[in-house]
């Protein structure tokens, strides 16, 4: 028979404390929290840099497969 011990409890048992949890996490009071908050704000901007920089990329390579212009020049 498999050890009952390490099979993890259900949801709602833990859901209610995980919530307060993170209540607490985002209140910004506590040491925890803070650095809580300050890793979710370099995870944003990190996410907002690669997400930016693969739309210029894309945007980029759009540019590229263009047809030339057509428009007359002056002279």
């Amino acid at each position: 028979m498999p050890d009952d011990s390490r099979l993890p409890a259900p949801v709602r048992d833990t859901a209610p404390a995980r919530l307060a949890e993170l209540a607490d996490l985002l209140g910004g009071e506590s040491s925890r929290s803070k650095r809580f908050l300050g890793g979710l704000v370099v995870g944003a901007l990190a996410g907002a840099a690669v997400a930016g920089a693969s739309f210029l990329t894309r945007r980029r390579g759009e540019d590229a497969d263009d047809p030339p212009s057509t428009s007359p020049t002056a002279g």
